[in-house]
């Protein structure tokens, strides 16, 4: 859902960020999902 998500908000994803999402255990990405609703920017999503 998240890899549907934030290219609708902010465009095509870079490579870098795509692999993370795909590294990342569930309850990470939760926390990205989550962020992707105040979020500005892609480092709004990952940064913390």
């Amino acid at each position: 859902m998240l890899l549907r998500m934030l290219p609708r908000r902010f465009g095509a994803l870079p490579k870098e960020i795509t692999d993370r999402i795909h590294r990342a255990d569930p309850n990470t990405i939760e926390i990205w999902a989550d962020r992707v609703l105040d979020a500005k920017s892609l480092d709004d999503v990952f940064s913390g």
